[in-house]
């Protein structure tokens, strides 16, 4: 008699652990895609800053803000970084003249990067 009363309490528990458990299968499912896109936001950020600071930059100056650029989430081991920062321009500097963020200025055959005004 005195069991059955217990039941719910057992069955909450139950129902509360499944949860957490499916929660932290889903967080690292999505772990990879997420720590790409703290990177992908980071170097966004980190060229508008050297854009902003020096104006208009070559691509191979980009290369350099860039080039040991790292990203992790808090409470994780796990972090994501810049290993081939040419590659990693290929991705975001398309990205950043179709989001409007910067301008492509080709002059004396030369290609240059600006924050758009």
């Amino acid at each position: 008699m005195y069991v059955l009363q217990y039941i719910p309490y057992v069955l909450l528990f139950a129902v509360a652990t499944a949860l957490i458990y499916a929660w932290g299968l889903w967080r690292t499912q999505k772990q990879k895609q997420d720590l790409s896109n703290l990177l992908s936001s980071k170097g966004v950020s980190r060229i508008r800053k050297a854009l902003r600071k020096n104006g208009q930059m070559t691509r191979k100056e980009l290369e350099t803000v860039v080039k040991d650029l790292s990203a992790g989430q808090p409470f994780s081991s796990e972090r994501m970084g810049v290993t081939d920062s040419r590659q990693f321009l290929d991705s975001l500097l398309p990205y950043m003249i179709r989001q409007h963020l910067i301008t492509e200025i080709k002059e004396s055959n030369k290609i240059y990067y600006s924050l758009r005004k």
